[in-house]
């Protein structure tokens, strides 16, 4: 029989199952994980023995991605696999359709307001031209 263990923190059951903190508290409140709260109290601190953490799991359904790869078929990818894959290309494909337009964009930007630059350079000259002519008028 292996060692019985006590796990003293939601973080030491987590490490022990492979699983996230948040991960492990939910499955406590939605699945009923075993875990016991020396205080009594909901949201007291908790402790678990890994014999019965281990119990839990095996008698826990499990669910295979594929029924093909249960049965010892070559592994091929199922018609969701494939789907979600189609799927993930059809993303990738709209986020580089995004990036690339996003360059563009940038690209103008940046020309637009290189011009906006020159034209400001060339209201300052004008001021200065006007404002030495207007000097010159009236000396």
């Amino acid at each position: 029989m292996a060692e019985r263990r006590i796990l003293n923190s939601w973080k030491e059951i987590a490490n022990y199952l492979g699983r996230g903190v948040r991960t492990v508290q939910r499955w406590e409140a939605q699945l009923g994980l075993p875990v016991h709260r020396p205080a009594g109290k909901d949201h007291s601190a908790v402790l678990a023995f890994s014999s019965e953490l281990d119990q839990w799991l095996d008698s826990r359904p499990v669910r295979f991605a594929t029924s093909v790869i249960a049965e010892g078929a070559p592994d091929r990818p199922s018609a969701q696999v494939q789907i979600l894959l189609t799927r993930a290309e059809g993303v990738l494909q709209r986020l580089e359709s995004v990036l690339n337009r996003s360059d563009e964009m940038q690209r103008k930007l940046a020309e637009a307001l290189d011009v906006l630059a020159e034209n400001e350079s060339a209201r300052r000259e004008l001021r200065n031209v006007r404002a030495r002519r207007l000097e010159a008028g009236a000396a």
